[in-house]
């Protein structure tokens, strides 16, 4: 495991958790607020990877994350819907859908963060 590895993947997720505050702050575009989430949660995901010497996927596909991730760390698995409700918003996030992600989901999004991040946290 390469310590520094582990700690550039965290410092990246914090900088997208830092974006995703400001914007929740300014009342910003709910669908940016969810994709630096979304961003961050990737990142620290690799990060576990990393930690457990496993090779870091090139996708931004949480669900493909978390189910590498749950082989060294089985506790994942009590915030495993919550990564994977966020993993559901990729598509519109990307790409132009016509659906519109309100601001309250957004918040939503960031209180289920917030637990994620809890979790994660702990385990690295």
């Amino acid at each position: 495991m390469n310590e520094n590895d582990v700690k550039e993947w965290l410092m990246l997720a914090t900088h997208d958790l830092d974006t995703a505050k400001l914007l929740i702050k300014e009342k910003g575009h709910a669908d940016i607020i969810i994709y630096h989430l979304h961003q961050a949660i990737e990142k620290m995901l690799k990060a576990l990877l990393i930690k457990a010497d496993k090779p870091i996927e090139k996708t931004h596909f949480l669900d493909k994350l978390l189910t590498l991730a749950l082989a060294n760390y089985p506790s994942l698995s009590e915030i495993s819907d919550l990564i994977l409700a966020i993993n559901l918003y990729l598509p519109k996030l990307r790409y132009p859908s016509g659906d519109k992600i309100s601001f309250d989901e957004a918040v939503t999004t960031f209180d289920h963060f917030q637990t994620i991040e809890k979790v994660i946290r702990k385990l690295v």
